[in-house]
């Protein structure tokens, strides 16, 4: 991937994070996994398992998310240090 598609692809992911549908949806997903996990038996290792499995993988998600974000982050840093244009430019770009 170029730096202009890690750069799209990570401001794609902190509007997708920053959305309060998606906010409202991984809360509810997080209450379910734990929900999951307090319902099944202590005697019962392989549904822990299942349900701390389901745990991670929301935690995953989340955090793949996350990285997506700061990838994108760098990303725009490597394509704005490579700019040919003034000083002043730069500064009224950062600016605005």
């Amino acid at each position: 991937m170029t730096d202009h598609e890690i750069a799209k692809q990570g401001d794609d992911a902190r509007q997708v994070l920053n959305n309060p549908a998606f906010q409202k949806a991984m809360e509810q997903l997080h209450q379910l996994a734990h929900a999951a996990f307090k319902k099944t038996d202590l005697r019962d290792a392989e549904g822990l398992k299942i349900a701390r499995q389901f745990a991670a993988v929301t935690d995953d998600f989340e955090a793949i998310m996350r990285r997506m974000v700061e990838g994108g982050k760098l990303a725009q840093m490597n394509i704005d240090q490579h700019r040919d244009e003034s000083t002043a430019r730069r500064v009224v770009r950062r600016i605005l």
